[in-house]
């Protein structure tokens, strides 16, 4: 099941506390990680090219992942913009996009009802809790030095770069070790593979978590 979670619904699984169905860390930080999560997969999916110097979409067809076709639709609407401004403008649908598909995948539980279309009272408590123990349990793995798929790779970038190592373990206490975090994330092993997509999310996903003093 968890292979079938995009990588933005990956990150929100990890940050959501089982229990309470609420996010254990701050929601704009993790609504960063998942817009940064929905660029990545328009890279992976090849719909990203270089022109000029920049990153643009390539093509007319709209990717099957939600969040991704909501960035490469502002990706094309907004082309003076920059890749940190990609990532707020698209940060709050993206987040919503991860939600709904945990919940339509039978992962998360909805409770509580939104207030003119924001999130409010509204709790996701996890149900799908042995998709979550694997998932943790792959992400331990190559953290112990196991070598990542091209996605888990792009996981465990992302939250790395937007301050959401905790998540990553089972045990809240514990820390990842920072060497095999930034060999990862610095594109090392099939993290690489991503190129352009993931050194231009990363540069403006930091900006971002810089800027706002997160």
């Amino acid at each position: 099941m968890t292979e079938d979670l995009t990588i933005g619904e990956r990150i929100v699984l990890l940050a959501l506390d089982e229990e309470t169905g609420t996010l254990r860390e701050a929601p704009l930080r993790v609504s960063l990680a998942v817009s940064a999560a929905a660029l990545l997969e328009l890279g992976t999916a090849g719909y990203l090219t270089e022109r000029d110097g920049a990153l643009v979409v390539a093509g007319a067809s709209t990717p099957a992942d939600p969040a991704a076709a909501a960035m490469a639709a502002h990706l094309r609407s907004h082309p003076e913009e920059t890749p940190r401004e990609w990532l707020l403008a698209v940060r709050e649908q993206a987040l919503d996009t991860a939600y709904k598909g945990l919940s339509e995948k039978g992962l998360v539980r909805e409770q509580g009802r939104r207030v003119l279309g924001a999130f409010g009272s509204v709790k996701y408590p996890v149900t799908g809790l042995s998709e979550l123990e694997a998932l943790r349990g792959r992400l331990t793995a190559v953290l112990e030095g196991q070598e990542p798929d091209e996605r888990t790779a792009a996981l465990i970038t992302v939250l790395h770069h937007a301050g959401l190592q905790a998540v990553m373990l089972r045990d809240s206490g514990a820390e990842a070790p920072e060497y095999r975090l930034s060999a990862i994330a610095e594109g090392q092993g099939t993290a690489a593979a991503l190129g352009d997509a993931i050194r231009t999310t990363v540069a403006a996903l930091t900006a971002v978590i810089a800027s706002s003093a997160l």
